[in-house]
């Protein structure tokens, strides 16, 4: 049988016949190099300005020394296990904390196995998507993997002949919408794979119809308007995250009969929350995955309306509620919300459905998951996994709506005690004990509970277990001085205090905000070289420097410029309530 002869282009015969052929080679051997080069130096500089964005965004969320401690301790590469060095050699210990600007953008960038559940409730425009689509995989490079859910109210606005849309069959129905969900899928994969990602779609194997056997037309009855439940194990998702691929969802159930079905999303999530939440108990880890139980520390919806719009709520600002206590205010939000006038119908519908879904969803997760609501993904979303807050706070004063984000934090939150007029019904041990923790300093017990016990106007407590509290007392009503002019009668915020395991988590947020709807007028006072007065000074109307101490008196309210004689002196009067600090010993 024939075959071709193979020639070697070091044959000197070859190169006889052929003089230039070498040159040639070469030159297109040059060319070729040199393309693959200016590729990878290409690809190398896109990365490079990639990585410099993020670390710009990172640093423009201005974490507090504390938050970035937090931060760092949960995203941080693990330490290096220490080996016991031969006799005269140095340790072999490595110190991980590296404080030069390469060791802590390395640490940033390290990967670690922290969750987020995020919905994505379309429609986007293209440029919007992309943004989202960037976001996800900078927050993967921070260390939260993303579990993405989609969600389009637009899948469910099917038409039949004539717009007549009870003349389409079920199973016709369930064709368009599904159809609809995977171009939304593919379209948002396709995003994140352009944005130096690694996604992949996820549209069956996870949902089952809560019954195990029904026609297509019950699991459509029953993906909608009952219950949807998760298959046991969850191996399309863990086998994503596995690989370190976002998992991108549609809501759709498949029944015994095979038939898949699409579902609310919102169903869907609080059926995957439900299951990711009873999957703590499974300690060991299920498939060996180094993700063992898979429970999320963060859910996110990203929409295109921004957070739960802001209404009645008294003595705060913005167009939005920047941070919701679900225990304490959810009934009052769902209120408002079936009495807006100022957003349509169906959208006032929307929040309340993502307000029901993350408070069911907060229910079955840890403690320490938080949720948000925001429509602008990329500086909101790594701002909140820095601090775990929002970036601007309602109870602020003087805010400029415009430069406030639309965005929501909720938390499941934690119950809200207010006691008026007595001390009585108080672990009066346990409050001593939050107010020596949270200032650092030994509470003279006896002397400061005899001056409020009579003085006591309202005690607002945070928690169960004293996690925060304000203590407002009367002060002022009589007459002083050598005129006899007798003082106004004002409410005083004797302490405001936050445990160190409370800080971080929106307590004082919460208090603050009680705090505004109890009291229209309240005025304080700080130590000068205090370090929360930053705080204050952002929650203030105004503030002055009681002359010849170290007390600055703060105050919010519309009768403050009117009676700044009156605080002063009833803020000069007050006595510690702290010990002084002992005088270190000298050895």
């Amino acid at each position: 049988m024939w075959r071709p002869q193979l020639t070697r282009l070091s044959d000197p015969a070859f190169l006889r016949t052929s003089p230039g052929a070498w040159n040639v080679i070469v030159k297109r051997s040059y060319t070729l190099r040199s393309h693959n080069i200016q590729a990878v130096l290409h690809e190398h500089k896109k990365a490079q300005e990639k990585d410099r964005d993020l670390i710009l965004k990172v640093m423009g969320t201005l974490p507090s020394p504390r938050e970035a401690r937090q931060f760092l301790s949960k995203f941080s590469p693990p330490a290096v296990a220490a080996t016991t060095p031969e006799p005269g050699q140095p340790s072999a210990t490595t110190d991980t904390t590296d404080t030069t600007a390469t060791g802590f953008v390395d640490s940033l960038l390290w990967p670690t196995d922290h969750l987020a559940l995020i919905k994505l409730e379309g429609p986007f425009k293209k440029e919007n998507l992309a943004a989202v689509a960037n976001t996800l995989v900078q927050l993967q490079r921070l260390g939260l993997l993303s579990i993405v859910m989609l969600d389009n109210q637009t899948w469910w606005q099917n038409q039949g002949p004539d717009g007549n849309t009870s003349a389409v069959s079920v199973e016709d129905q369930s064709a368009e919408i599904r159809q609809k969900m995977m171009n939304d899928m593919i379209d948002v994969v396709e995003e994140i794979e352009r944005s130096g990602g690694k996604a992949r779609p996820v549209y069956a194997g996870v949902f089952k119809g809560a019954e195990d056997d029904m026609s297509l037309a019950q699991t459509l009855e029953l993906g909608q308007e009952r219950g949807v439940s998760v298959r046991k194990g969850l191996r399309p998702l863990r086998s994503c995250l596995k690989l370190r691929h976002i998992p991108v969802m549609i809501p759709m159930v498949t029944s015994r009969g095979c038939h898949r079905v699409p579902v609310q999303s919102n169903k869907a999530l609080v059926a995957l929350a439900k299951y990711m939440g009873e999957s703590v108990k499974d300690t060991a880890g299920a498939n060996g995955t180094n993700f063992g139980p898979m429970v999320p520390m963060r859910l996110v919806v990203v929409n295109t309306t921004g957070g739960i719009p802001l209404t009645r709520t008294s003595g705060i600002q913005g167009p939005t509620h920047c941070f919701v206590n679900l225990k304490d205010e959810y009934n009052t939000i769902l209120d408002d919300l079936d009495n807006m006038n100022h957003i349509p119908a169906s959208l006032a519908k929307s929040y309340r459905s993502d307000l029901d879904m993350i408070k069911e969803s907060l229910d079955h997760l840890p403690r320490t998951c938080s949720a948000l609501i925001t429509s602008s993904p990329s500086l909101t979303l790594i701002t909140n996994l820095i601090t775990d807050k929002p970036l601007f706070s309602s109870t602020m004063r003087n805010q400029d709506p415009k430069v406030m984000l639309a965005t929501t934090v909720l938390r499941s939150g934690l119950d809200i005690f207010t006691y008026r007029d007595t001390l009585e019904g108080l672990d009066l041990k346990q409050l001593q004990t939050l107010l020596e923790s949270s200032f650092g300093k030994s509470l003279d017990a006896n002397g400061f509970y005899e001056r409020i016990r009579s003085r006591t106007k309202t005690v607002i407590l945070a928690g169960h277990d004293y996690m925060g509290a304000a203590i407002v007392t009367r002060e002022g009503g009589e007459a002083r001085g050598p005129d006899g002019k007798r003082l106004a009668s004002v409410a005083y915020l004797d302490k405001f205090s936050v445990a160190p395991k409370s800080q971080g988590i929106g307590v004082a947020d919460i208090l603050w905000k009680r705090l505004t709807d109890e009291f229209p007028d309240l005025v304080w006072r700080s130590r000068s070289d205090n370090p929360v007065n930053k705080w204050y000074f952002d929650r203030s109307d105004g503030n002055i420097r009681i002359p010849n101490t170290n007390w600055t008196v703060f105050w919010y309210g519309p009768k403050g410029l009117s009676l700044i004689r009156d605080y002063i002196e009833i803020s000069r009067d007050i006595p510690a309530s702290f010990y002084p600090p002992k005088p270190a010993q000298i050895n």
